[in-house]
Parts: structure tokens; sequence; C-alpha cells
């Protein structure tokens, strides 16, 4: 028999023809491995956590990738999955120990990119898109990703991510911003950097997985062995925690036009409470020149004529989304970039500035006083005080 290289096997399985692709995405049910859930009445918000190769042991790689793959297959129990898993963490995340009443969802980051992240977002494109910014066609996409895909692994362009937030750019732009399109616009203005903006979409879009999911029926019991199994479990958990069995898995989308609704329904899980969309309107009502390219367009002129006639001085400087859902870097340690989290929801606007610019290499106290229009550095001195007791406050919690 004539072996098959990897390259034919690449080919061959993991991609498809333009005429044959489609955008889906399915889900495996966590019955296959579980007889039962624990559903807490009340799921709090998921938080994402980047886990990168580093925690990846040579010797335990199988371990690891095993334990991730069903801590994010139980997605049902949300922050009651430490309960659940507490007795098979590995070593490398004792950390998540923790983080007990946390929902927190892990994701493997390669050093290359961060396929495992971004897979549902990629699957909502359209093959067109996905060939026109130079990305394969890959088969459906499974939600949760179930073990690491090696082939997969090697396979994807070295600059994936970078490719994947200009194809899904493009396609969402019509959704935020129908009348003018993208390229009329500078590559720092706002809307257009939110539609890069993969890891502010990520939530939302499981968001949409999940509540899809959940219109499909439990999987019945199977036996009567499997039945007291239940039974002995509801019988030792808190009032608050409910035992189900599993969801059964199937289809979450197929097909562009499915998929095309679930990337509105992303975007109206994104305004949930107003938010995208007031940001979207204060971004449209506060432009700048320098929001826009050197192309003509309707909207640069009517900015323009607007701009002229009344001579407008309104500059929007911060921006800061208070509701959203963390995804936590994967350059230093969770705990770290959760004691920021924390601190800047105590700090009032003019500290976060002061944070924000401290955070981004203006260390001179006379220079961030300048950038935030004050006549010398007293201002952010007192600032910086007030920021200190603050921190001594919340290292105290």
């Amino acid at each position: 028999m004539e072996e098959i290289t990897e390259k034919e096997l690449w080919e061959t399985e993991l991609t498809k023809p333009e005429s044959e692709y489609c955008p889906k995405l399915g889900n495996l049910s966590s019955a296959f491995i579980f007889q039962y859930v624990l559903v807490p009445n009340a799921v709090k918000k998921p938080e994402y956590v980047y886990i990168n190769e580093e925690y990846y042991d040579k010797e335990k790689t199988i371990e690891l990738d095993s334990f991730i793959s069903q801590w994010n297959l139980t997605w049902e129990m949300g922050q009651i999955r430490n309960l659940f898993f507490e007795k098979d963490i590995p070593e490398n995340l004792q950390w998540l120990r923790r983080f007990q009443k946390e929902n927190v969802y892990l994701i493997p980051e390669l050093k290359r990119n961060r396929y495992y992240a971004y897979s549902s977002l990629y699957h909502l494109l359209p093959a067109r898109i996905l060939l026109a910014f130079g990305l394969p066609l890959l088969k459906s996409g499974i939600w949760p990703h179930s073990l690491r895909n090696w082939i997969i692994e090697r396979n994807l362009p070295i600059d994936f991510d970078l490719r994947l937030s200009k194809a899904f750019a493009y396609y969402i732009w019509p959704i935020l911003n129908a009348r003018t399109k993208m390229e009329y616009f500078s590559e720092d203005e706002p809307i257009k950097v939110l539609a890069h903006n993969l890891d502010f979409w990520l939530p939302y879009v499981n968001m949409v997985i999940e509540d899809r999911l959940k219109q499909y029926p439990r999987v019945e019991v199977e036996n009567q062995k499997q039945a007291l199994v239940l039974e002995k479990a509801r019988n030792n958990i808190p009032e608050n925690i409910s035992v189900y069995r599993p969801l059964m898995g199937g289809s979450i989308w197929e097909g562009e036009d499915e998929a095309w609704e679930v990337l509105n329904e992303v975007v109206e899980r994104a305004d949930s409470r107003g938010v995208l969309r007031s940001l979207i309107d204060d971004v449209k009502s506060n432009r700048v020149q320098e929001d826009f390219s050197n192309k003509w367009s309707y909207e640069r002129e009517d900015f323009e004529r607007k701009l002229y006639k009344k001579r407008s001085k309104y500059k929007v400087k911060f921006v800061e989304l208070s509701d959203t859902i963390p995804v936590i870097g994967p350059y230093s340690e969770v705990e770290d970039k959760m004691f920021w989290q924390d601190l800047m929801t105590i700090l009032d606007h003019k500290e976060k500035q002061v944070v924000v610019l401290l955070r981004n290499g203006t260390t001179n106290l006379s220079e961030i006083g300048r950038e935030l229009g004050y006549a010398n550095h007293s201002p952010i001195s007192k600032a910086l005080r007030k920021i200190q007791k603050k921190i001594q406050d919340l290292e105290q919690i």
C-alpha cells in the first residue's frame, strides 16, 4: 500500500473544494463522556483564559489536552466546573482552585496563532471571504474543540490571526456601518478597530452558540443503573444546583444564510444592553479628521461640511465598554490580569487615564499632565497618591 504523505492528508481530509464548502459548526454531546452535568441556577459571566504552549509538558501533553477538552465540554456547569473536576485538575493548572467561584473557559494558544480561540468565528465566514484573505477551506468545525489537531496547526498560515482578523472585519462591517465601505476609513478608526478585534467578538459568538445548543433536548436515561447514579448525585449537592443528563449534540449552524443570521445574533448579543450601538453612535457623532482615509466618501463629505459650518471641537479621547466580558491575555499569570481588571473597576475617569498612560510607557509625570491637558504635574501626583491608596486597600481584600 502506498504511503500517504502529511501534505496529501492535509489536502484530502482537512480541506474542501470551493463548490462543496459551506460555513458549518457542530457540537458533540458531553454524554459521550459524562453521565450527568451539574447546572447552577444562576450561571456567572464567562472569563476566557489562554493557556499557552509553555503549560504543555512534553510528557503530559495528552493529559493536559484531554483535561482542557473535557473542561470546556461541560460548559453548562459554568462556575461549578471546579467542583466537578476537583480531583482531576493537572498540576500545572492548580491555580484554577483559587478561582472556584468563576466561570472560566480554557483556550489552548499556539505559538503561531489562536486557532482554537477563533475557530467558531472562522466557521462563520463563507468560502469567497476565506479565499480572498488567503485562508484554507477547513471542514466543518466542532464547538467546543475536542483534542488538538496537530495537522491543522502545522498547516495554517503563519499570520493566521491577522488574516482572520481582516476577513472577519470585512464580513461584519456592513452590519456595523453599512453606509460607507471600510477602506474609506483610516486604520485606527474606532469602529474599524472594533471590527478587527476578535477577542471582543469571541464571548458573544459563544453566547449565541450556547443559546442554540440549549434548544436541544437532553439525552434520555439509558438504564436503571444510570437512573440510580443520577438520583445519588441529586441527593448530594446544594439546593442551588441541579443535576441533569447532558444536552444532545448536533448542528449549530450550516450554510451561508444561517451563518449570516448567527453573525447578526452575535452583534445583537454584544448590544444586549445598548453598549455596542451606543458606542458606534458616539463614534459617528464625534468624528475627527483622522478617522478618514484619503478616499472621498459621502460620510467624509458630511463630516467636513459639518466641521466647517459649526467648527465642532468635540473629540472622543477614551472609550470604555464597562460591561464587556474579559478575555485574559496569555503573556502574564492569570491572577495578574485579574488584579488589573479589579483595579480598573474602582478607579474614577481621571485615574483610569493616568493608569492607561503609565501602562503604555508614558512614565514622566509632566508628560502625562500635558497629555491630559494640565499645566503641571501636580494633579497627576495627587491622582497617583489616590491610586496607591486604592491599590493598598485592594491588596488587603
